[in-house]
């Protein structure tokens, strides 16, 4: 029988190490960050428990597990609570997928500071140290978008006694190291990729070479621009080898990041794989966890990302460079997965963030100690970094002549302008690794959104489309592009937006989901929703601020759809660009009636439920649109393309 880690005192037999408490429900596999951390713990001789989505309203239910010897660890989940509760336009979302049957209403909004509280309530002075997604992001001033306003480091708003940011296996278990050997937390700020509150009365590090002061979060609230300096810096010192620590003044306290922490080896990527989950959600749950059900036959390869998108947060929390898994250990991993009887012979997905960076790193050990590059490609690729697709090619080649193996496929995203360098890749991918459709994400069409955006230009795009067809035809398939769109982000005006409608209609191009963005903690594209402002080109940038002109963007990237007609050419009409309403190959939408999407009652109405939160009435968005917007929290998440 497959072990978990306890979720009560009857599993945990005794007293425990450490507590962790989540926001998602507890499914034991890597995919899942708790898990992850708590096996890694485990397997570094530390006890483990789970308190997964407790009543948080009530500290009783953080003394499920009893006091932890040495702390508790919290987690909002593998999603940020904001992003997992509303969509772009700030409607309620109709489901959760970390939730048993998909339930709503799981956790609290900004559940790591609600988490911490009750940690606290229920056993003073045992120390909370806060981590995952939401708390990285959160770790500085940020701009919170469902309040419209800055906020402070969610460490004062929480009142945890330490916070970890990245991805945390090795801060975790140092942290867990000293406190077992009786040191106090306070012993623990040295360590990097933590930070840190300061007490009223200790002495904050003095700004020098290798301290850096950030502009206040007084200073960030009065000036968008210095918070454009925050977010800048913040990328600036993201480095492990290069990066300065970081303070910032709250009033009358202050804040310390340090620098970040390593990434994991490649030897470490794949203990961390091959411990003893049991690839499961735990036996207590009568309904499926949905996010678990999506990615059932599928093994991660890879993690970080090299591409620095604007609007991604994985750079920030993951790291710009990519840190491959062995061969050997995905290939024993996949094994081990013919080996259990309900096995199909389909290995649904062989990636990560971006499945084709496998392996991929930078050529040259010196530059890397010194680089502060955002990003490796944008806005050209540096000539250090390898583009060698020979490990994922030979990766894919085992896996699909494995006993047992019928098929395997790649349902992670790729980065196409990579793809298309490689003589091989994109025709070995589409005769046998493309499960009908290949999705990919594009963004837009227009160059100087997608330079804000930092994505290729589109000709890229347009090429690998281009061969990716050539490659279906030659192989005898009938598969197709899934092509991601994105409307309303920094940069993207009405005139960006018709350019996008109308390479979409010339290259026949229909998505089914449209990217609105959303405007996440910690993102270079946020900071630039905020400003108006490129945080480092400091050109201007345009900025669709409110519903009416974000349901415009998005309504016209759905120019085809004849419910969507009406708002297009309101659209058009309010853009000055009447001349493209009418039947000929240069028109996007036939001759008719106009009105705003915005004061269109009927569809709505007909679909909406309202909640009260926070004194505001909150629509809950219909299902039609939960689809449309379901894109936005995977850019949230930091997932590129």
């Amino acid at each position: 029988m497959r072990r978990f880690l306890p979720l009560t005192v009857e599993e945990a037999r005794g007293e425990l190490d450490v507590i962790l408490v989540t926001g998602d429900a507890y499914v034991d596999h890597p995919s899942w960050g708790v898990s992850a951390i708590g096996r890694w713990l485990e397997a570094h001789g530390f006890s483990v428990g789970i308190i997964a989505q407790p009543d948080w309203t009530n500290p009783e239910s953080f003394r499920a597990l009893g006091r932890p010897r040495l702390f508790f660890g919290v987690t909002a989940g593998n999603m940020d609570s904001m992003v997992n509760r509303y969509t772009a336009s700030r409607r309620l979302r109709t489901d959760d997928a970390y939730a048993p049957g998909g339930e709503v209403g799981r956790r609290p909004d900004r559940a790591t500071i609600a988490y911490t509280s009750r940690c606290k309530q229920a056993y003073p002075g045992v120390p909370v140290i806060a981590g995952g997604i939401e708390a990285s992001l959160r770790r500085l001033v940020h701009f919170d978008f469902w309040q419209e306003k800055m906020r402070g480091s969610i460490l004062l708003d929480a009142k945890a006694d330490l916070l970890v940011y990245g991805m945390g296996e090795l801060q975790v278990v140092e942290i867990a190291r000293r406190l077992a050997a009786g040191k106090t937390i306070a012993e623990c700020r040295d360590i990097h990729g933590v930070a840190y509150a300061l007490g009223m009365k200790e002495t904050r590090p003095e700004a020098s070479e290798t301290v850096i002061e950030l502009p206040s979060l007084e200073e960030c609230q009065a000036d968008p621009l210095a918070f454009n300096r925050v977010t800048m810096l913040m990328y600036r010192e993201s480095n492990p080898s290069c990066g300065r620590t970081l303070t910032q003044r709250h009033g009358t306290r202050w804040v310390v990041q340090n620098p970040a922490m390593r990434s994991l080896t490649t030897e470490e990527m794949d203990r961390l794989h091959e411990l003893p989950y049991a690839g499961l959600a735990h036996p207590c749950y009568r309904q499926p966890i949905p996010a678990l059900e999506s990615i059932k036959g599928s093994i991660t390869v890879n993690r970080g990302c090299s591409g620095g998108c604007s609007f991604c947060a994985r750079t920030i929390h993951q790291g710009k460079d990519d840190v491959s898994r062995s061969t050997e250990s995905v290939l024993s991993e996949i094994k081990q997965m013919t080996e259990r009887p309900d096995f199909n012979g389909i290995v649904s997905d062989l990636g990560g963030p971006t499945a084709n960076m496998f392996h991929m790193r930078c050529n040259s050990e010196e530059a890397n100690l010194v680089c502060r590059r955002v990003s490796c490609l944008h806005p050209v690729r540096c000539k250090h970094y390898g583009t060698d697709h020979k490990p994922y090619l030979s990766l894919l080649r085992q896996a699909r002549a494995m006993p047992g193996v019928k098929r395997v496929f790649v349902n992670s995203g790729i980065r196409y302008d990579l793809a298309s360098l490689d003589d091989e890749f994109v025709e070995e991918l589409a005769k046998y690794h493309v499960q009908g459709q290949l999705s990919v994400a594009p963004e837009h069409a227009a160059t100087a959104a997608l330079n804000k955006m930092r994505k290729p230009e589109i000709k890229y795009f347009t090429a690998f489309m281009e061969r990716f067809r050539k490659a279906n035809a030659d192989a005898g398939k009938p598969q197709f592009l899934v092509p991601y769109f994105q409307c309303a982000h920094p940069g993207v005006g009405p005139e960006e937006c018709i350019e996008l409608a109308l390479y979409m209609k010339r290259e026949k191009l229909r998505p089914r989901q449209v990217q609105m963005f959303m405007p996440t903690p910690a993102t270079l594209a946020t900071a630039m929703y905020v400003s108006g402002v490129d945080p480092y080109t400091k050109e201007p940038v345009y900025v669709a601020r409110g519903a009416r002109e974000r349901n415009r963007q998005r309504a016209l990237l759905f120019y085809w759809k004849k419910e969507e007609a009406p708002h297009v050419r309101e659209a058009l009409i309010a853009w000055g660009r009447a001349d493209l309403i009418g039947d000929g190959p240069n028109q996007l939408v036939p001759p008719g009636p106009a009105w705003p999407s915005w004061q269109d009652k009927a569809r709505r109405d007909a679909n909406t439920r309202y909640d009260t939160h926070m004194g505001m009435k909150i629509e809950r968005a219909s299902r039609e649109e939960e689809q449309e917007e379901r894109w936005e929290a995977v850019a949230a998440l930091g997932v590129s393309g």
